[in-house]
């Protein structure tokens, strides 16, 4: 093959997801070029002018390869092919290319707002629960935060356990007591939502862990089955030397057996036996 027959323009890999502009951008690299798709490769390559170009689209659905490859080794003039990923590019097309970047998602809403001036910015319901129950105490909008607890669909005792460190019980009296598991869940969530007005100001109280008592677990490992009667065998001296036994000494602390006795360690004096005592 001669240097006259190497093709110089190297296939253009385009890739972005759904409304990035891939297909606006891969024109900006050919004049009057004919549009494909991959999986259709039904096109004689040798009829179309070097001057125009080709654009392959959705090389990553179900994609003609022999075909693609056809086209990218013999064709003279320039090739341009479009993917939603790079990973789903069979590997063969893919070193045949370099690879471009289409642009972010914010093109397709700068093209929303340049047709539609009064559209509104596309938002997200998924909260978690820190900015949740953030949302509920500040925002005034109530069918908003009606809104978010449905979506979101927070635990009810987690929630109700966020909000009572940070808002007057008596607002949660009713839902806490009468609503929930009583009625319906979508009823809790709308109940909730409008137990509260909104517009708090202070600092959000995030709620302490509980700490849970050791003394089930101690009770289990000496062997007792009822947790209560523990303390009264604790008063007993010779049951308390044989607790000390099986427990170490923060357990000892829990239980109030005070400290187990440390071990000394005796120290083993070596003699030095004399020639005689060999003899």
């Amino acid at each position: 093959m001669g240097l006259t027959n190497i093709n110089k323009n190297r296939a253009i890999l385009i890739t972005g997801k759904t409304g990035t502009g891939k297909s606006t951008k891969a024109k900006t690299f050919v004049n009057d070029p004919v549009i494909i798709y991959a999986n259709e490769m039904d096109f004689d390559v040798f009829s179309q002018p070097i001057d125009n170009g080709i654009i392959i689209e959705d090389v990553h659905y179900k994609p003609n390869t022999q075909a693609i490859l056809t086209v990218l080794r013999n064709y003279k003039g320039q090739v341009v092919l479009t993917s939603i990923n790079e990973k789903s590019v069979p590997k063969e097309i893919k070193n045949m290319c370099q690879i471009k970047r289409a642009g972010s998602v914010n093109y397709l809403r700068n093209e929303i707002a340049t047709m539609a001036i009064h559209s509104e910015e596309p938002s997200s319901y998924d909260r978690d629960t820190f900015a949740l129950v953030h949302e509920y105490l500040k925002v005034s909008n109530r069918d908003l935060i009606a809104k978010l607890l449905l979506f979101n669909k927070p635990s009810d005792t987690q929630i109700i356990s966020w909000l009572s460190g940070n808002i007057h019980p008596n607002k949660l009296i009713f839902v806490d007591g009468v609503v929930k598991r009583r009625w319906s869940q979508r009823y809790f969530y709308e109940m909730l939502a409008y137990a509260h007005g909104g517009n708090s100001f202070g600092r959000l109280s995030m709620p302490m862990k509980r700490k849970y008592s050791q003394v089930p677990k101690l009770s289990k490992r000496l062997g007792v089955k009822n947790p209560k009667i523990l303390k009264q065998l604790c008063m007993d001296e010779d049951l308390v030397e044989h607790f000390k036994k099986k427990l170490n000494n923060a357990d000892c602390r829990v239980l109030k057996l005070g400290e187990k006795k440390k071990k000394r360690k005796r120290k083993i004096e070596i003699k030095n036996k004399k020639l005689e005592e060999f003899m």
